[in-house]
């Protein structure tokens, strides 16, 4: 017996994961089992997948974890796998694995990933901050944030970084078929300098989730090969193609974005389900919840997202943003396991200066639930 870890650094698009998705894992997973290999599954969702310092964390506190609760001397094998995603053209090479010479996005498709506007999302950011002139502690003394420089200011301050903040500490994907090796090559980097990382042997995945064919396509010639993942991706697209009763579910991850709330929660499934919460919002509106739906809940996690007087990342901040701005989305969930959980991420909204900024300027209805009451029900 032997145990793998793998966390999905994916986006936070409210598409991005169907039902055909959620039963692959779990029938893969149990598969796996009965062959000896004990699979434990994490999702870190920011808006673009960014490969961020805030990420790498997430994916370190985690593999940290998984060593902590080893009962034995079990050995344990870590992966990450990077997903963004985008529209294909219809002549695109969507095997699983293809190349990226050989992949074509349909531009100002609404079915690509929204960072690809990344920087514009910042300069509104930018000005929602000049505008609301928030009066905060910087630097031992009370700031009235109201200019460029100010922001730079906030930002060395409550978020450790020394630069500006639309088009530096938020941008935009350069190239959607590029992304997900750059992140790849990113991560890489961070592990090599990472001296407690770097002896962990972490395999890494990356590939573009186009979702006019619900697949994921390798953009890394297949290496590292993981069977674990190779085989819940064949399970997606066997089952998309073929169980037509599944088909309308998946017509649903082909529309435009357009989810009905948001959720914050934490990246470990098992402390958070999105599906859980998506079943709540939808009972609670009065909505059917036979069957989790994609585009329902535009999701954020993050390992450490209960830890409340640490900054949250750009890209999820940005995520807000775009979700309760663009998408109308004032309805936000907040779950943790527990009610303890779930207060310590309210408090970490509470401690961020510019996302609660943006609670108050839209005003934003924060619901707090968790995964022990809502799994009761």
């Amino acid at each position: 017996m032997y145990k793998q870890v793998h966390i999905l650094i994916g986006c936070a698009d409210a598409r991005d994961l169907s039902q055909v998705q959620l039963d692959a894992v779990s029938f893969v997973t149990q598969d796996f089992k009965k062959k000896g290999i004990e699979i434990e599954y994490h999702v870190v969702r920011a808006a673009g997948s960014f490969v961020t310092p805030d990420v790498v964390m997430d994916i370190k506190r985690t593999f940290e974890q998984a060593q902590r609760n080893l009962t034995g001397p079990i050995p344990l094998e870590y992966f990450v796998h990077i997903q963004t995603h985008a529209h294909l053209t219809e002549d695109s090479n969507d095997e699983y694995i293809s190349h990226v010479h050989d992949l074509y996005i349909v531009q100002g498709s609404p079915l690509n990933c929204g960072m690809l506007g990344a920087s514009a999302v910042g300069v509104e950011i930018e000005k929602m901050i000049v505008e609301e002139k928030p009066e905060l502690k910087l630097d031992g003394k009370s700031v009235v944030i109201d200019n460029d420089t100010k922001i730079k200011l906030l930002l060395k301050e409550h978020y450790a970084y020394d630069g500006y903040l639309a088009g530096d500490w938020i941008f935009s994907i350069d190239l959607l078929r590029t992304h997900p090796r750059h992140q790849r090559t990113l991560l890489e980097k961070a592990i090599d300098n990472d001296s407690e990382l770097k002896v962990l042997d972490i395999k890494i995945t990356c590939g573009i989730m186009d979702y006019s064919i619900h697949s994921l396509i390798r953009v890394d010639d297949g290496d590292p090969e993981v069977p674990f993942w190779d085989t819940v991706q064949k399970y997606v697209r066997d089952h998309s193609l073929n169980e037509r009763t599944k088909r309308e579910v998946l017509i649903h991850q082909s529309q435009k974005q357009k989810p009905l709330a948001g959720l914050l929660c934490m990246s470990d499934p098992r402390q958070s389900s999105r599906g859980l919460a998506a079943e709540f919002y939808l009972k609670s509106k009065g909505m059917d919840s036979a069957d989790y739906l994609p585009n329902t809940v535009f999701n954020m996690t993050g390992s450490s997202f209960d830890i409340p007087y640490t900054p949250f990342g750009p890209y999820v901040i940005a995520g807000f943003y775009y979700a309760v701005k663009h998408l109308q989305l004032t309805d936000q969930m907040v779950m943790g396991y527990d009610e303890q959980q779930t207060a310590r991420i309210m408090m970490k909204i509470k401690n961020d200066p510019i996302m609660n900024m943006i609670v108050k300027k839209f005003k934003v209805k924060l619901i707090p639930i968790n995964q022990v009451d809502v799994d009761d029900k």
